[in-house]
């Protein structure tokens, strides 16, 4: 297991654990024996790149005083193993992500976070999942070693129920995986994952506990990233931390809550497909806490002409302070940053103009703001 930044004072805090998973010696490409249902699955090189970004982003940015940061638990696996230096110093080389692995570093999470009922609890997951439409299974590297593939997965729902013993009220848990359907999960019902920890309890469910879980895919679909970078969700996670999932927490500090957060990855995620992303389950109540801004923040904007048929010649933009943020491409929607306050939008067109728009004067309110500009 690679701990860092760990802090044993007594007092709230927050610990992170971390997974990310690119290199699966038993899947197409891998230097094992290939298991011989893979699934189509194969190598992937943006996990350990979301993970790696991930710690470097709680490492230096998270900034909770109600729960300071006390512990990252990490586990990457990659070709070469990953290592790291961290704010405080230590620098150590980070442990793969085998079945093993996660047993021991998630019960050393489990433990650390079970120490104050004040504590929150963070689990971040990138790689290989799988699903039976009910039950997520997160695939670590050594997925398909022996002929039971699953043995070598983490049963998620059955994980998120053993964290209901943890004396930690507030957990999240956010799930950056493919949940395609595996139909041997559904002709074989003990053809499943553990939850690598002691098992939970299902008559006495966890009412204690805020435990929502934010998934970069739905039930049946695949998750996304470019060959060589962070996935889509983890970079959408990432602006929604450091500018735009937040709120006023009692009326002063700007917060990210899980709620808010969720809102912010779900617009940036947005393919304008008129389909839902970002799903998330377990939204309860007003939330918590999990980082506070130094700054204002930001807003995710989308701007759409309507209807469409002036955008080839229309210059749209965003006047914010006395400040002109102008679109730089046909892009249409327009999903931009913009700052938190009062805003003028507007679009105009080329000389001599075929079409007007009503231009619009708002606030601008943190996650997500859709502006629609009627064009005649």
């Amino acid at each position: 297991m690679t701990t860092f930044r760990s802090d044993t004072t007594e007092g709230p805090g927050t610990h992170v654990f971390i997974v990310g998973v690119g290199t699966y010696p038993h899947l197409k490409g891998g230097t094992g024996i290939t298991t011989p249902l893979p699934m189509g699955m194969g190598q992937l090189t943006s996990p350990p790149l979301s993970a790696l970004k991930m710690l470097e982003w709680v490492d230096q940015k998270l900034n909770n005083p109600l729960a300071p940061l006390k512990s990252i638990e990490v586990l990457i696996a990659q070709p070469a193993p990953a290592d790291y230096t961290d704010t405080a110093g230590l620098s150590a080389p980070i442990d793969g992500a085998s079945f093993a692995n996660f047993e021991v570093s998630a019960k050393a999470w489990l433990d650390r976070a079970d120490s104050d009922p004040k504590n929150v609890a963070i689990f971040y997951f990138c790689g290989h999942g799988l699903g039976d439409g009910l039950n997520s299974q997160l695939l670590m590297s050594d997925y398909g070693s022996t002929n039971r593939p699953l043995r070598h997965a983490v049963n998620f729902s059955a994980f998120r129920l053993a964290m209901g013993a943890c004396k930690a009220t507030k957990q999240l848990f956010l799930i950056d995986a493919c949940r395609v359907v595996d139909p041997t999960m559904l002709l074989d019902p003990f053809n499943m994952g553990d939850s690598g920890l002691p098992p939970g309890n299902v008559t006495k469910m966890p009412t204690h506990v805020a435990n929502p879980v934010i998934y970069s895919a739905k039930t049946g679909e695949q998750a996304f990233g470019f060959p060589g970078k962070i996935s889509y969700f983890t970079e959408a996670l990432l602006h929604g931390l450091s500018r735009c999932g937040v709120y006023l927490s009692k009326g002063s500090k700007w917060a990210v809550s899980p709620s808010q957060l969720q809102m912010a990855v779900a617009g940036l995620l947005d393919d304008f497909s008129g389909r839902p992303h970002c799903p998330a389950d377990g939204l309860v109540g007003t939330g918590f806490e999990i980082h506070f801004l130094d700054t204002q923040p930001e807003v995710v904007v989308l701007v759409t002409l309507n209807p469409a048929t002036g955008n080839a010649e229309a210059k749209i933009k965003a006047t914010c302070s006395g400040v002109e943020h102008v679109r730089p491409n046909l892009d249409h929607p327009w999903r931009t940053f913009l700052p938190y306050g009062q805003c003028a939008v507007d679009a105009e067109f080329a000389t001599p103009p075929k079409f007007t728009a009503k231009p619009k004067s708002l606030h601008l309110h943190p996650p997500w703001q859709e502006i629609e500009l009627e064009v005649s």
